[in-house]
């Protein structure tokens, strides 16, 4: 079946800053009930990392469905962040060619699904939008009509790539030797950027499966060599091993798919039950996308807009936890999120959870967050075990006394590398 896009080149313009709220970090996600399944990668590139190059070529895919019954016409505005996401302190003229205020043009009506949506697309840099400098960019999309109500944010870098960057992870860590943790070393090669203060001009992120919580930054180099930066056996970048993530998929109504126990029709949605899991006490291999998803539907042409949604249940049978919240760590989900907490269902005995999800492929674990802290463990229901394929990905950051925005000067992840 051909599906046919609408794509316009019509525009409105507004006022640049009156789409943003109040100054906080900006991350990707959503503040409405009726858009889902927002995607932020390289086009072409689903299991990526949400990362170009400056004038490589490359183009940055957000894509979402709108679930409203009602016909919505988007705009988008585009804000330049430091290393934190905070919005920096360039104006859009000195960091992009292009207006604010266009319109998403690109859509297609969903075809033959039970729930009803319209898909848009957006590709950055376009022929109306181009970026003159790196760093870290969010993307805010209302409603045309409402330029003050941000209604979803689609967070990705830009990389000049300046420095060489070298990464290794070892399950030979301080904390123990191939058991429980995994030790993160990287170098970088500066020789071609003279960098006179590393400890005050850079600043480095360092995450794990592209999860926030347990993120690792305000590292300084263990050994400064001549062009050269060594960050090797530092304690901060130990991290907890994990497992591999869990898998499941439902691509058709006709059938069960991976982990899927059964389905049915309630109106007005389809239900899809998964097994039951039970936290993990030994390794579990398996050839996971480190906690990515991939939209996929039976017998479809293009299930961007032929995949079907439905209410997807999740459940994990155990004691309950009581000093602390059980989640569910899946993109866009990369950390503990309220969207994905877990409820104790006490005659049960499980942990539950019901998402309404798009027909595909997805990863998911769980991760318990304890009473007062910010950073949450997967010991307690998935185990820790050296083995398991995480990808660390390394931000580099630059910005020289004197300078009024960070430069993302270097990025590499372990599974480019591999």
């Amino acid at each position: 079946m051909t599906n046919l896009r609408t794509t316009c080149l019509t525009g409105g313009i507004f006022i640049f800053f009156g789409c943003f709220a109040a100054a906080q970090p900006a991350q990707t996600g959503v503040n409405t009930n009726t858009i889902y399944t927002l995607r932020v990668a390289p086009l072409g590139e689903p299991l990526a990392d949400p990362v170009i190059e400056l004038n490589g070529g490359k183009q940055i895919e957000i894509s979402f469905d709108d679930l409203a019954t009602n016909s919505n016409r988007f705009a988008y505005a585009i804000e330049h962040c430091d290393a934190d996401w905070n919005r920096s302190a360039l104006i859009p003229v000195e960091y992009m060619n292009g207006f604010a205020g266009l319109t998403i043009d690109d859509f297609a009506h969903s075809i033959a699904t039970t729930v009803q949506y319209t898909n848009y697309r957006l590709l950055l840099p376009n022929s109306e939008v181009q970026f003159k400098v790196s760093g870290n960019y969010a993307v805010r999309i209302y409603r045309e009509n409402e330029p003050d109500r941000t209604l979803l944010t689609a967070c990705f870098s830009v990389v000049e790539s300046l420095v060489d960057l070298s990464l290794e992870v070892t399950g030979r860590t301080l904390t123990d030797f191939n058991q429980a943790h995994q030790q993160v070393d990287f170098s970088i090669d500066h020789r071609s950027l003279p960098i006179a203060n590393p400890q005050a001009d850079l600043k480095i992120f360092v995450y794990q499966n592209a999860r926030k919580d347990n993120a690792v930054t305000n590292l300084k180099p263990t050994t400064i060599l001549a062009g050269r930066l060594l960050y090797n056996r530092n304690p901060l970048l130990i991290f907890e091993a994990g497992n591999e993530y869990r898998r499941m998929e439902f691509l058709s109504y006709t059938y069960n798919g991976m982990g899927v126990d059964h389905m049915g029709f309630h109106n007005p949605f389809y239900h899809v039950t998964l097994l039951t899991d039970l936290p993990r006490r030994s390794y579990v291999y398996d050839e996971d996308q480190e906690g990515h998803y991939l939209i996929r539907c039976s017998r479809c042409d293009d299930p961007d807009t032929e995949a079907d949604y439905a209410i997807v249940h999740f459940s994990l049978r155990t004691p309950l936890l009581p000093d602390g919240e059980v989640y569910l760590q899946s993109h866009p989900y990369d950390g503990p999120d309220e969207n994905a907490r877990m409820h104790y269902n006490v005659s049960g005995g499980i942990y539950e959870k019901a998402l309404l999800l798009k027909q595909g492929h997805y990863n998911y674990r769980y991760l318990f967050l304890p009473n007062n802290q910010t950073k949450a463990v997967t010991s307690a229901l998935e185990g820790d075990f050296y083995q398991s394929v995480n990808n660390y990905s390394v931000f580099v950051y630059y910005r020289p006394f004197g300078a009024r925005y960070d430069r993302l000067i270097g990025r590499l992840s372990s599974a480019e590398k591999a």
